[in-house]
């Protein structure tokens, strides 16, 4: 039986219809716009990954955070869960609750890491409602010193 490799050799290019089949993987950038679409949220069920052991799985660590806060932390469909899992050594679920407004964070661990995670979770939260506080800060200064530039030009007489 022959081995087949995924090399383009002479052998490949020997081939009748080699040429056809190079255009047609040359092709690939006008699916670009189809791979930009982000891909659809993980199913809820997962199985429990070689490095976590199951008896931690008994006493998980339950907080909830705003919904903005939470896609702020975890990114676009949650893909930064699998890093902090990984790093962290814990399994994180993240369910939407209330209407959307609110998630519900479940920690799986043990205790101490779970505090720790639970504690990091919190610390980035409060630096994300600080920086939109600031952000709306300064949009209102903005709007404050534009009306008010436009006010001194209509109140300053023309100059002759």
């Amino acid at each position: 039986m022959r081995s087949r490799s995924w090399s383009a050799g002479p052998a490949m290019a020997d081939q009748p219809g080699a040429e056809a089949q190079e255009s047609q993987w040359t092709s690939a950038p006008s699916l670009d716009p189809q791979l930009r679409i982000p891909p659809p949220a993980p199913p809820r069920l997962r199985t429990r990954p070689w490095w976590f052991p199951v008896q931690e799985l008994r006493d998980p660590l339950v907080f909830t955070l705003e919904a903005w806060l939470a896609d702020s932390i975890f990114g676009p469909n949650r893909a930064m869960i699998p890093d902090i899992e990984w790093m962290n050594q814990v399994l994180l679920t993240v369910d939407i609750i209330n209407s959307g407004n609110l998630v519900e964070v479940t920690v799986f661990g043990e205790p101490h890491v779970q505090n720790r995670v639970k504690g990091v979770l919190l610390s980035r939260a409060a630096q994300h409602r600080e920086q939109r506080a600031r952000d709306e800060k300064m949009k209102q200064l903005e709007e404050f010193l534009k009306a008010r530039a436009s006010g001194l030009q209509t109140l300053q007489p023309p100059l002759a």
